[in-house]
């Protein structure tokens, strides 16, 4: 498909598109290094046309992946549209100009090519040397009649006319770089320019700056964050289109004017599920080239909703595995491991569309914990989601965000990541199950025996204490209750548990039936099953404290590091 060329004349080229073996030639520098990606990419072939074949999306991750100060080369060879794309993605902070990165950027593009930049500059890129240099610089302009003009040292001039001073002495290199690249290049544009700059209505030029950046992007599927947000509408899953009718229409009207169609959003994309393995089995290049087309545009959508500006490699990388999860995800709902009822899926709707009904599994589970959180015992006793435990409460807590996430524990530095498979949406509801009825069985306790914010010792107060303390002072005889036992009795308790072995692993034999006969519910066949999602709930309880307990001799428990029973300190 051809692209559009350049209004101003400045890309010389017409540019026909990526070959097969050119994108084969990107796909292939993802598994790379930043050096060899590098490397290889400037011992190509015919790398002029590469590189302006290559859509806006491709080339910024291209320069992200291999850095920006190390691709001055390859800055060199892009089309201005590519560098408009890198300005409108990478200098803009919510709806302002971001000085700083503006100035890097011009930096880079000025040492790139410093003829065709101040070309551009004084033609389409104007309003941002208008807004930039209003931004950035003072100028004195000298009286012709005065014999002697003295601007002061922090002052420079580059025809003894103009002087100007960097707002922002950091900024000063760039600055006179530029400037004197525009002055040699044309001395008359550059002192309009000078002269026009005090002129200059700042917050005008940066609504109007800001409103053509929205236009261009709007068309890579980058959206103001108010209409982007969209993407995280639920949309009920039976809504989907599954018939076959104008299919191919589709495929090919989507991509009319679309210009290249991005591969490197989709190729980034790992692992071997149902979406991966549909893709990869896909013959039709023009379905193809629309699922890029359309992936990259999610992916675009998405970073606008969540407002992120500063765009490393990791942000972008975690943005696409979210897009791919939730699709995956509703692939597998919908058709199981049928890769031809999912192509037919993928066939028939937009990716944004599948996004957001697989995104609705997730969002109808944070409904279903929101929903029974409300009036239930551990909500109205102010208690946090910690409460419940590590894993239990963490999958509390991320159904509980802003956008559901799914508790993976160390596999993320937060804990959390979003969900992109059924068994994760189906354990995640099972504890949501287990939470229910072990709230029922806590009402119950404390109804019985009141809780009076017991000394929790290091640890923050969980079920797990209340139920294990509760239950160690009725094997020892003590007065029923969740008051702490002393360690003298916590190590009885430990010592009672373990008397059938004689070393570690203590396996305990009996004492799980009896704690699970403890905490029962009184009705064994009831229809809602409460009891059995109970006995299930308080299992897994017994084998959390078990595997912790197993190795721990009797005689050596300290009481600081007691996550499952209640001890005095001291």
């Amino acid at each position: 498909m051809e692209k559009r060329v350049q209004s101003n004349g400045l890309d010389i080229e017409n540019n026909h598109g990526l070959l097969p073996l050119d994108g084969a030639f990107l796909d292939g520098l993802h598994a790379l290094s930043d050096r060899k990606a590098l490397d290889r990419v400037l011992n190509h072939p015919d790398l002029p046309r590469l590189i302006k074949s290559m859509s806006s999306e491709d080339f910024l991750w291209l320069v992200k992946k291999v850095g920006e100060d190390q691709s001055l080369e390859l800055m060199k060879l892009a089309s201005t549209d590519q560098w408009q794309y890198a300005l409108d993605v990478e200098s803009w902070q919510k709806d302002r100009l971001e000085l700083n990165r503006t100035g890097q950027w011009i930096r880079r593009l000025l040492t790139a090519d410093p003829e065709r930049f101040t070309q551009w500059l004084f033609s389409d890129g104007q309003g941002l040397a208008y807004y930039y240099l209003y931004r950035s610089i003072v100028v004195e302009v000298r009286d012709e009649d005065e014999e002697v003009f003295e601007a002061g040292p922090e002052f420079f001039t580059i025809d003894g006319f103009f002087y100007i001073r960097p707002v922002q002495e950091d900024q000063r290199e760039t600055i006179q770089a530029l400037l004197r690249t525009m002055a040699h290049e044309d001395t008359l544009k550059y002192q309009a320019l000078l002269t026009g700059v005090a002129g200059v209505l700042p917050a005008e030029l940066e609504e109007d700056m800001y409103r053509n950046r929205n236009v261009r992007l709007a068309e890579h599927g980058f959206l103001p964050r108010e209409e982007a947000i969209a993407v995280y509408a639920p949309l009920n899953p039976e809504r989907l289109k599954t018939k076959k009718q104008d299919a191919s229409t589709r495929s090919t009207a989507i991509l009319e004017d679309a210009g290249v169609a991005p591969r490197w959003p989709l190729q980034a994309v790992r692992g071997r599920n149902l979406l991966t393995k549909t893709i990869s089995n896909l013959s039709d290049e023009k379905l193809l080239d629309r699922i890029r087309l359309e992936f990259a545009g999610l992916c675009n959508q998405i970073l606008s909703a969540e407002g992120l500006v500063n765009r490393d490699m990791d942000d972008l990388q975690a943005i696409q595995l979210q897009a791919a999860g939730y699709l995956n995800l509703i692939l597998k709902e919908r058709c199981h491991e049928d890769t031809d009822t999912a192509e037919s899926l993928l066939r028939m709707n937009p990716l944004v569309s599948l996004f957001r009904a697989g995104f609705g599994l997730a969002l109808s589970l944070k409904w279903k914990a929101e929903l029974r959180l409300k009036g239930c015992w551990f909500h109205e006793a102010g208690l946090e989601p910690s409460f419940w435990g590590e894993a239990w409460g963490g999958a509390l807590a991320g159904l509980l965000k802003r956008r559901p996430l799914f508790y993976c524990g160390e596999e993320s530095p937060s804990g959390f990541r979003d969900f992109k498979s059924l068994p994760e949406l189906s354990s995640t509801d099972k504890v949501l199950d287990s939470l229910e009825v072990l709230d029922r069985l806590m009402a119950v306790l404390t109804e019985t025996y009141p809780l009076d914010s017991p000394d929790s010792g290091s640890f923050h107060l969980t079920f797990y204490q209340l139920l294990f303390t509760l239950w160690a002072r009725e094997l020892l005889a003590l007065k029923p209750g969740f008051k702490a036992l002393s360690l003298k009795q916590a190590k009885a308790f430990l010592k009672l548990l373990q008397a059938g072995d004689s070393a570690p692993p203590y396996r305990m034999f009996g004492f799980e039936e009896r704690f699970l006969k403890a905490f029962s519910a009184p009705d064994p066949d009831s229809t809602d099953g409460t009891s059995k999602k109970l006995n299930d709930a308080l299992t897994r309880v017994w084998q959390d404290f078990s595997d912790e307990i197993e190795s721990v001799e009797a005689d050596a428990f300290d009481a600081k590091y007691s996550p499952y029973i209640l001890v005095t300190p001291g």
